[in-house]
C-alpha cells in the first residue's frame, strides 16, 4: 500500500496578525490611562540634608581631632627626648673649681657608669694637675696626679646617679669644695691587685703611675695628707 501524497504547494498559507498602530474609536473610550505622580515631602528631604551635613561635620571633626592628637604625640615625644637628651644623657660638661673659677672638663660614660674629670694646676689653691675617674661599678675613684705621676686611690660612696647629678650641678654653680686624702701604706699597690680590684679602667687610668691607697680624712694628722678637689 502506498502512503499518501502529499503536495505543499496546495496549502493555504498562514496569514500574520496585522498589527494597527491606531486604535479605533470604540476601542479608545474604553481604554482607561492612569497617570502615578511620584511625590518626596518638603519635610522628608530637608530630614536627609541636615543629617548627610551632620554627617559631614562629624568626619571633618574627627579628622581633625586625629591631626591634633597626632601632633601633640610628635611634640610629646620630641620633648622627651630633647630632656633626656639634656638631663640624662649629657655626655660632656664644662665646670669651674675652686676660688679661681678654674675649667674642669667632664666627660661621662653612661654605659660604663664612669665620669672623667680633668683640671690644670692651681698655683694659688695649691692643688695639683690631677686627672679623675670615678668607677661606679667598683666603687673607687682614683686621683692622677699628673705633674708626679702618682694615683691616689679612695673609695667611692655614692651612686652613678648620684655622682652624675652632682656634677650637673658644678656645671650651674661651679665647686670650691675639697677633700684631704691621706696614705694607708706607704708600700705602692701591685699592678696584678690594681688589675683585680679595680679592672680595667682603674688600672688603664693609672697604668703608666704608682699607685697608692689613700682614704679621706677631716683633719690634719702626723700622716702624710694630700689635699685634691673632688
Amino acid at each position: 500500500m502506498a502512503p499518501p501524497k502529499v503536495t505543499l504547494a496546495s496549502k493555504t498559507p498562514v496569514e500574520e496578525p496585522v498589527v494597527s498602530e491606531t486604535l479605533p474609536e470604540e476601542k479608545k473610550d474604553k481604554l482607561d490611562v492612569a497617570a502615578i505622580n511620584v511625590c518626596v515631602p518638603e519635610a522628608g528631604s530637608r530630614f536627609i540634608r541636615a543629617r548627610q551635613a551632620r554627617q559631614q561635620r562629624h568626619r571633618v571633626m574627627c579628622g581633625i581631632a586625629v591631626i591634633i592628637i597626632v601632633v601633640i604625640a610628635i611634640l610629646g615625644t620630641m620633648a622627651l627626648v630633647h630632656r633626656l637628651k639634656r638631663h640624662h644623657h649629657r655626655r660632656r660638661m664644662e665646670c669651674r673649681y675652686g676660688k679661681n673659677k678654674l675649667p674642669e672638663h667632664v666627660k661621662v660614660d653612661h654605659d660604663n657608669h664612669l665620669i672623667y674629670a680633668k683640671h690644670d694646676h692651681d698655683r694659688m689653691e695649691e692643688t695639683p694637675a690631677l686627672h679623675l675617674l670615678h668607677e661606679y661599678d667598683r666603687r673607687l675613684i682614683a686621683y692622677k696626679d699628673e705633674d708626679k705621676n702618682i694615683c691616689y686611690i679612695d673609695r667611692l660612696d655614692e651612686t652613678f646617679e648620684d655622682g652624675y647629678a652632682r656634677w650637673l650641678t658644678y656645671e650651674r654653680h661651679g665647686r670650691s669644695s675639697g677633700k684631704m686624702l691621706a696614705q694607708v701604706s706607704p708600700v705602692p699597690i701591685q699592678k696584678e691587685v690594681l688589675m683585680h680590684v679595680g679592672d680595667i679602667h682603674i688600672y688603664a687610668h693609672c697604668e703608666n703611675a704608682t699607685s697608692f691607697w689613700f682614704m679621706e680624712i677631716h683633719e690634719r694628722t702626723e700622716q702624710k695628707a694630700v689635699i685634691v678637689t673632688m
